[in-house]
């Protein structure tokens, strides 16, 4: 089954609200990502840290950014793109593609190619 996918919009449909509290929440996030790397990179450059440590890092800074996306998300910050609309672009992708091909194959004298 195709999964949703959610695609960020554009800053110019968002309203001010929006932009407002996304700029806060992208500090906070900057902010606890700085927090959480500054020791750990500190001490993988100073003394080293351990597979434990890299991946506990790791783990941390997902959830920062899970919880992010999560936030921007129920905020409207993102739009839902559903299967039928990822279909709809691929078709129009795919339509574009072949036009091009087609023109580039008649440039070369070359049997143009039909997409069922």
């Amino acid at each position: 089954m195709i999964k949703t996918e959610y695609k960020q919009k554009p800053p110019r449909y968002l309203t001010e609200a929006q932009v407002l509290a996304k700029l806060a929440k992208d500090k906070e996030y900057e902010l606890a990502v700085h927090e959480l790397s500054t020791p750990y990179y500190s001490k993988k450059h100073s003394v080293g840290v351990t597979e434990v440590e890299t991946e506990a890092h790791t783990e941390a800074a997902k959830t920062l950014w899970n919880d992010y996306y999560e936030w921007a998300k129920s905020y409207g910050l993102y739009e839902e793109v559903t299967a039928e609309k990822q279909l709809e672009e691929a078709e129009t992708d795919l339509q574009s593609a072949s036009t091009r091909v087609n023109e580039l194959r008649t440039e070369l004298g070359i049997k143009v190619v039909t997409v069922r």
